[in-house]
């Protein structure tokens, strides 16, 4: 028991011998009050510089605030980490005082600042504002608590502090450092270039006008938005990575003095330029040597895209062909060779009249159908050059008159010119609409499926894909109304016939006196249209699936409507092609002396009324990864059928 007490006692003792010989060595010491709980607070506030020595390390780290921000100035200049800087500010601002005991004590308890690990200190710190400078020492731990001993700047006294602030003072270097090398934002650059020394130094030069990128050089054309944005970011996002040389005496072993890629950043407020140089092993092209212009410090730099960095000429330039914006076209003229000429003009209403000459009536105008005008300012809108096994779709940006030869675009076989108010990507619409003639010339020899094509007003030739030009509507009969029956205000289906042709078998024969008188179709045929022209004259035969076949049906419609207290009738017939089952149908009118395609949804409700076929439903999902497959015992029955 005895021996218990005295363990305890002895204890005791222990800890308050530590207290009095470390903590407060004299019996005056005083506890902080509490606007006196950090001594460095009045001394941090608003400084532009940071240096931190490290008597074990031999070394030191200077950081100071310039106009663009925290710079690291030693070992070598480069942007600061703003979180780590602030981090250490904040340590210096709020650092918690534990006790405060004055240093000419020391003698009198018969200590020094060299027990305590000031002198000299582990760490000294200094800091200010332009000509004034406090210089703090930082030095041993204490014994009880997680502390350490920190001297004031006159070196008045000794403060008992959180070892917070050491852990903020000891950071590693690359830490410290922001590893960002560009400081630009992506909305914020107004021009950049690339200059490759494996084109001659060839350079590429992109600019912003009116938030549309633009290249300006090697030749002036519209970029595309998405790629110049996409490969700007990840640009801007570069990182530099180990720090090898802060100030080289010789560049060019780091293959610098001829860089192999200078890239430039411009912006309102800064220019920034980027040179990379040679890899820094042979067996991975992506990790370089890199250093700004307006820095010697030399770096690794991981950059795995400078395939598309090369190809940046063709991949950053717009491959959409026509500039002017189609939604807001005023007129469209097609000529192709061989078959003259006609217009499509727009009127106020909204709606496209077309324009054609004759021998004997001279100009001859029509309704047209804005859905067949706006389908192929759709397709012309699309157009755009196709690369190939050996060409970038970009042909020629300055031909000669031999070269336009040679791709038949000399004399074109074809060419559409749209006028439009607006460019395109444009909000103001122009003093006066714009003209653009797109020209179709010959096929690629070695690849049948592309096709040279050029703007009359730009020199650029281009591949693109020949089906464009079967796909955009050029003949005139293809913009005609496509209200096929023109019937007036009101008028309702009173009659449905339908017939084979092949042996007169009548299969269908309705009134809408009867109650199954099938509604779908007759709401189809009262506002019926149809889907495209095929040919402008009636035929008794047409082509089908690449063969010539006759008519298999005959659809007869009688039409009724009330003019005063009176009924008005008419009659229409029309001729249907066989039914495949997919989505073509193919109709005939004598009295309109067309050839057309109906719509899906009258082939749907043709074959629902006249063939009982109804629109099948998309089948369920044949697997859900939410629901448990059945066992063996679930499985349906086969009735024995294997």
């Amino acid at each position: 028991m005895r021996l218990k007490i005295t363990l305890t006692l002895l204890v005791i003792l222990l800890g308050l011998l530590t207290y009095i010989f470390y903590i407060d060595p004299w019996g005056d010491s005083r506890s902080i009050e509490d606007q006196d709980r950090n001594a460095l607070a009045s001394l941090a506030i608003d400084i532009d510089f940071l240096r931190i020595s490290n008597a074990a390390q031999s070394r030191g780290l200077s950081i100071e605030l310039e106009e663009d921000g925290w710079m690291l100035t030693e070992p070598y200049r480069w942007p600061a980490n703003t979180f780590a800087v602030e981090r250490i500010l904040n340590q210096l601002q709020f650092l918690d005082t534990k006790v405060s005991f004055d240093t000419d004590r020391l003698g009198q308890a018969g200590t020094s600042l060299k027990e305590y690990g000031l002198e000299p200190p582990e760490i000294t710190l200094k800091f200010g504002k332009g000509e004034t400078a406090y210089s703090i020492g930082i030095g041993n731990a204490t014994a009880v608590g997680n502390h350490l001993y920190l001297l004031s700047h006159d070196q008045s006294k000794i403060h008992v502090v959180d070892r917070s602030l050491l852990d903020s003072l000891t950071i590693e270097l690359e830490a410290l450092r922001n590893p960002r090398i560009f400081k630009s934002s992506i909305f914020e650059v107004e021009s950049w270039n690339l200059q490759l020394r494996e084109a001659s130094n060839l350079r590429t030069r992109i600019t912003k006008n009116n938030d549309l990128w633009i290249l300006e050089t090697p030749i002036r054309a519209r970029a595309d938005s998405i790629e110049v944005n996409t490969l700007l970011g990840q640009l801007l996002e570069l990182k530099s990575q180990n720090i090898v040389q802060p100030t080289p005496i010789e560049l060019s072993q780091y293959g610098l003095s001829d860089p192999f890629l200078r890239i430039a950043i411009e912006s309102d407020q800064s220019r920034e330029a980027l040179e990379v140089g040679d890899p820094v092993n042979a067996d991975d092209d992506s990790l370089r040597w890199a250093k700004l212009e307006s820095r010697g410090t030399i770096f690794e730099l991981e950059i795995n895209y400078l395939s598309d960095l090369e190809a940046a000429q063709t991949r950053l330039r717009n491959r959409r062909i026509i500039e002017v914006d189609t939604n807001f076209a005023t007129s469209i003229s097609f000529d192709r060779e061989g078959q003259g000429s006609f217009d499509l003009q727009k009127l106020e209403t909204g709606e496209w009249d077309i324009l054609s000459s004759d021998q004997e009536q001279g100009i001859v105008r029509e309704k047209g159908s804005s859905e067949a005008v706006d389908e192929a300012l759709s397709w012309l809108n699309a157009i755009q050059a196709i690369a190939s096994d050996d060409s970038s779709g970009f042909v020629h940006d300055a031909p000669t008159a031999a070269d336009l030869e040679s791709y038949g675009l000399e004399v074109p076989i074809f060419s559409i010119s749209i006028a439009s108010s607006r460019s395109r990507d444009q909000s103001e619409a122009l003093d006066s609409p714009q003209v653009e003639t797109l020209l179709y010339g010959d096929r690629k020899i070695n690849d049948r499926s592309l096709r040279y094509v050029k703007l009359k007003e730009k020199d650029f030739v281009y591949l693109v894909s020949n089906d464009t030009l079967s796909l955009i509507a050029d003949r005139a009969f293809e913009f005609q109304d496509r209200n096929l029956f023109n019937l007036p205000e009101g008028a309702r289906v009173s009659k449905i016939a339908v017939n084979k042709l092949s042996d007169g078998q009548i299969l269908f024969n309705k009134t809408d006196s009867d109650p199954q008188f099938p509604q779908p179709i007759s709401k189809e045929l009262e506002s019926f249209s149809v889907k495209s022209y095929l040919q402008n004259a009636y035929a008794s035969n047409i082509q089908v699936a690449g063969k010539r076949q006759p008519w298999v049906y005959s659809l007869n419609v009688t039409f009724v409507w009330k003019v005063a207290d009176a009924e008005q009738s008419r009659d229409v017939e029309l001729y249907l092609s066989e039914l495949t089952g997919g989505p073509l149908l193919i109709g005939g009118s004598i009295e309109s002396d067309t050839v057309f395609k109906f719509r899906q949804s009258f082939i749907d409700a043709f074959s629902e009324a006249v063939f009982d076929r109804v629109k099948r439903e998309l089948p369920e999902q044949p697997f859900d990864p939410d629901k448990p497959l059945p066992s063996a015992g679930e499985q349906p029955a086969n009735n024995g059928n294997q």
